[in-house]
């Protein structure tokens, strides 16, 4: 954990690694990263957000290839490039939401300090565009329209309905 200085009080900002099991005990997941490639699920870094959805934790990828943050649809991540990676960055997308705290480790990152350092200087940037995707996305799924919605049809929050108290039998 990496302590950062937000407003006037320091926050830690976690660097989480889902490991296999995790994977294993969930094979109906559906539109995630290293769906084919078990190798990685132990090494993808994720920032671990200090939020929690009804007791949920939220981890987002560091993907090394973004492409652009902004698409025309809209926003669906953030830029964290680095000297050999310069398209990197968060991919709000395939942002996980875990229940069970076991699935998750929490361990130095294994990211170069450039990297680090955009994440630590725009943490609460980040948290805010994250919360704001996943809220858009319960608005979207709420009304039907996530496969009609570019920004979220390939979304691995279409696996975490009940964590984010989507009720598709409501009529809501």
């Amino acid at each position: 954990m990496l302590p950062v200085l937000l407003g006037d009080k320091m926050q830690e900002i976690k660097y989480g690694y889902i490991i296999d099991a995790y994977y294993r005990d969930h094979p109906e997941l559906v539109k995630i990263l290293d769906i084919g490639d078990s190798a990685k699920h132990n090494i993808r870094t994720h920032i671990c957000l200090n939020i929690e959805i009804n007791k949920n934790s939220i981890l987002v990828p560091l993907r090394k290839n973004l492409g652009a943050a902004i698409r025309p649809y809209g926003k669906i991540g953030y830029p964290v490039p680095s000297k050999n990676k310069p398209n990197a960055g968060l991919d709000y997308r395939y942002t996980m939401i875990i229940s069970d705290k076991k699935y998750i480790r929490i361990d130095k990152p294994r990211i170069p300090a450039r990297q680090i350092k955009i994440i630590s200087n725009n943490y609460d940037t980040i948290k805010s565009e994250v919360m704001e995707y996943i809220n858009s996305f319960i608005n979207k799924a709420k009304k039907g329209r996530i496969d009609r919605t570019a920004r979220f049809r390939e979304s691995s929050l279409i696996n975490y309905y009940s964590e984010l108290g989507i009720d598709l039998h409501s009529d809501a």
